[in-house]
């Protein structure tokens, strides 16, 4: 992981491409269709919903009883600061797969 270059010709992408254009990444010298890896996206969820759920009881902690929407508030930022910085990090891209012309059809 941790590469964010292309898998074909091997050129590093911009950090802020890979995180504002995720699901349309084109390299700049091949112009191959790119994508965030599965190991990646899953990895990046993860960590995002650990970061969530420790935001989560801090804010609970410094907000006893009554702010309890700031437990959510601090719950949606963590998992997107959380997520975001780790695909800031350590992304890593591979080949989009391209879709099938026709329509699957089952033959019985």
């Amino acid at each position: 992981m941790a590469s964010r270059s292309c898998p074909l010709c091997f050129v590093k992408l911009p950090r802020a491409s890979v995180l504002a254009r995720s699901d349309e990444l084109i390299c700049p010298s091949c112009h191959s269709a790119l994508e965030l890896s599965r190991s990646s996206r899953v990895t990046a969820a993860l960590l995002g919903l650990v970061v969530a759920y420790a935001a989560t009881h801090l804010a609970i902690s410094a907000f006893r009883g009554t702010a309890w929407f700031l437990a959510v508030v601090a719950a949606v930022l963590g998992y997107g600061f959380g997520s975001a910085l780790f695909l800031f990090s350590f992304s890593d891209l591979v080949v989009r797969p391209k879709p099938s012309a026709s329509f699957p059809q089952i033959h019985g």
